[in-house]
């Protein structure tokens, strides 16, 4: 390390006149700055459940559709309501890229054989005859119009691979112009509009409060603002740097990523309390700055490495995953974090060798912290007790935990969204379907096959008896209708000349989007869908492969992110753990260092899994992630312990004199990390979306339980049951 030091100080005017050429490069990839909020971004290219997905899209030329959510106090059959609902519905159709608008209010009516049409002067005149006929006549009615008649929906179908925002837009335009009616929107689309609104909040504001709240623990712990300021510096510019990368290299921020500045930020000033806590420390030994940079560096130079690889080790585990955000936040928070132990290593020391000091104290390290600690540590039996009540409560309630992952998880309870897309699925199932497609071998003609008809009904009827399903609809169930509304009779007509004059209803452009040439769309609305229900339905499906091809939908996919959500959790966890192995008996060459670093971690991550089953977190796309994480970041402790132990050790000192300088030297920046990381990431409980505040809440449990065991296990490994004692 001293001839690192040597370098950095000699040529420490190059190092700050490199890292602000190179900060200048980062602040313009801002002009490359986009968002991605599509799930279909989820999912590697060749997922064979996204292809599904996307193929039968593409064959039914449908494109997304939007929900408008209705509601008033009165029956929306009244006059009033019928008329505004009408108007609402001719602004939307006029709507570029809107292709079809439909809801409670039919086109056209058949009243005693004779085919009405519905305008607005239609519903002024016969506004009874129109009620009547939805309420009792109209096929449609149930999937637009709720019981009570005083929730409804437009739904509005939009061009295949359209521009969605554009029509949110007009649509948010068009509800804040009514005033009788209350409306709200729901659907894939409105979802993806919302996520790119709060994505942008959290990118603007979370960051700037990350730092501000680690600035007031580092500040706590170091008592001069300056130094706190440059602690901070490294894991600043390295989250700029960070954000370089993704633009330049052409990337988009998503769900996972856009949070990556923030673990770049809290996690990389680890390196930067360290340093700058010996180096105030050291102050007061050296009247050199040069012997100075060099004594700071050989005691907190190799940790400082370490740490920064033990934690790149731990994202990087993410790398692996087969779910694109997970590693597309494993490949950016890996190189931030490399930024930031460069940054440490050489920028830090290279700006303090140049700068003007504070005067130089008298060494203290009888700090309250320090006092808490090294009493704590004698505590042996209480220390082991309360790990094992942590590990005992944590094992129970593990086997609960399980992987839930829907679009909904990430917002809140109280979100308007959430309570929107709920009040949608009470009256109408739920606002994001599935598709299916039926078989068929005769092509087209199968449709005026009354015998296939019924048997394709029989089979829709069984699967609204499956649990979390709530309606199917296929182009058979149109013609049933349309001739229960105008014969009166419930039963598929059997004349397929009726049953082509009843489809010469529909529009061509229509047809093609239920119809193909070997198949038949099929539509199914879900009620309360679990990842359970999706595998009865599954069954069910290949139970009558010889009818049902496929069903399909994003609730589908994001139940395939649930297996892959698990089996990347296992993989990410057995990787970092292998690496971190790896690197912690290259370093200390000892089975007892690497058993005493990588126990505390252990409990961690059974803590963590524990603490994500009591709560009612379970495992999604972002906790996933944690358990890997908190390894390459709860290893941390570990090594900065057990190297104190190993530099005291050099010196001379015996090894419970060792152990005892090693926790009053590192216990208080090794806490002051653990609770400024902890409380940096509490920005997140600010966060709009529920799963930022996941995050949170897990990385608090994280931080402050492998931090104390560190602390606390570490020094009971090395001296037995010897106390600790200070050496005279």
């Amino acid at each position: 390390m001293e001839k690192l030091a040597n370098f950095v100080y000699d040529r420490s005017k190059l190092i700050i006149i490199i890292v602000v050429i190179i900060n200048v490069a980062a602040l313009a990839s801002f002009f490359r700055f986009n968002l991605n909020t599509d799930f279909l971004g989820f999912f590697t290219q060749g997922n064979p459940r996204a292809e599904e997905y996307q193929q039968l899209n593409q064959k039914y030329q449908t494109g997304e559709a939007i929900s408008v959510l209705i509601e008033h106090e009165d029956s929306l059959l009244s006059k009033d309501n019928m008329r505004t609902v009408f108007e609402l519905q001719q602004a939307i159709e006029l709507i570029d890229d809107v292709v079809l608008v439909q809801s409670y209010i039919p086109s056209e009516i058949i009243v005693d054989g004779n085919k009405l049409i519905v305008d607005e002067y239609f519903i002024e005149s016969n506004h009874q005859l129109l009620a009547d006929f939805i309420q009792n006549s109209y096929f449609l009615s149930d999937q637009f119009i709720s019981s009570g008649g005083k929730s409804g929906l437009i739904i509005a179908s939009l061009e295949i691979e359209t521009e969605a925002p554009r029509v949110i837009e007009s649509l948010k335009e068009i509800i804040q112009k009514e005033r009788e009616l209350t409306l709200a929107l729901a659907g894939n689309e409105v979802i993806k509009d919302t996520l790119w609104d709060y994505l942008i909040r959290v990118l603007f504001i979370l960051p700037p409060s990350a730092i501000f709240m680690v600035l007031l623990v580092f500040y706590s712990s170091l008592r001069k603002l300056r130094f706190a300021l440059m602690a901070l510096m490294p894991a600043g510019l390295a989250a700029l740097w960070t954000f370089g990368t993704i633009f330049w290299s052409g990337q988009e921020l998503n769900i996972a990523s856009v949070i990556s500045p923030i673990f770049v930020i809290v996690m990389g000033a680890a390196d930067g309390i360290h340093y700058l806590s010996h180096f105030k420390d050291n102050l007061g030994r050296y009247s050199d700055r040069r012997r100075l940079t060099i004594g700071t560096l050989k005691m907190v130079g190799m940790p400082i490495f370490l740490t920064t690889i033990t934690t790149m080790a731990g994202f990087a585990s993410l790398i692996w995953t087969d779910v694109i955000p997970m590693r597309h936040m494993g490949i950016f928070v890996t190189l931030g974090i490399g930024y930031a132990g460069v940054l440490s290593l050489f920028f830090l020391p290279a700006l303090l060798s140049r700068i003007k000091l504070p005067p130089k104290t008298a060494v203290v390290n009888h700090s309250l912290v320090n006092r808490f600690v090294l009493a704590a540590s004698k505590q042996r039996a209480l220390i082991v007790l309360a790990l094992l009540v942590v590990v005992i409560i944590s094992a129970v309630n593990v086997p609960r935990l399980e992987v839930v992952s829907n679009q909904l998880m990430f917002f809140k309870e109280g979100s308007t969204i959430r309570q929107t897309f709920a009040r949608v699925e009470e009256n109408f199932g739920g606002a994001i379907p599935l598709t299916g497609e039926i078989i068929t071998e005769e092509g087209p003609t199968a449709i005026a096959d009354y015998e296939f008809a019924d048997r394709v009904l029989d089979i829709e009827r069984e699967l609204e008896n499956l649990p979390g399903i709530g309606s199917v609809f296929s182009v058979f169930d149109l013609v049933l209708g349309i001739n229960k509304m105008t014969t009166g009779q419930d039963i598929y007509p059997q004349d397929p000349i009726t049953v082509q004059a009843m489809l010469s209803q529909i529009s061509d452009e229509n047809k093609t989007t239920w119809i193909s040439d070997d198949g038949f769309r099929v539509m199914i609305k879900t009620k309360e869908l679990t990842t359970r229900d999706i595998g009865i339905l599954e069954e069910f499906v290949d139970q009558n492969d010889d009818t049902i091809r496929v069903v399909t939908g994003l609730p589908v996919l994001f139940d395939e992110m649930n297996n892959l959500v698990v089996s990347s959790q296992a993989q990410s966890l057995i990787l970092a753990i292998l690496l971190i192995i790896l690197m912690l008996m290259i370093t200390f060459r000892s089975f007892r260092a690497v058993l005493a670093g990588i126990l505390p971690v252990a409990i961690t991550i059974l803590a963590i899994m524990g603490m994500l089953a009591i709560t009612g977190f379970n495992l999604n796309i972002m906790t996933a992630t944690l358990s890997a994480i908190a390894i390459g970041v709860g290893v941390d402790y570990s090594i900065h312990l057990i190297s104190g132990i190993c530099y005291f050790r050099r010196q001379g000192s015996g090894i419970k004199e060792s152990v005892y300088m090693a926790l009053e030297s590192v216990s208080r920046p090794i806490l002051a990390n653990a609770f400024g990381l902890a409380i940096g990431l509490s920005a997140l409980f600010f966060s709009p979306l529920l799963i930022h505040t996941h995050v949170a809440s897990v990385m608090w449990i994280a931080m402050v339980l492998s931090s104390l065991a560190a602390l606390f296990l570490i020094p009971i490994f090395y001296t037995g049951r010897q106390i600790i004692i200070k050496k005279q």
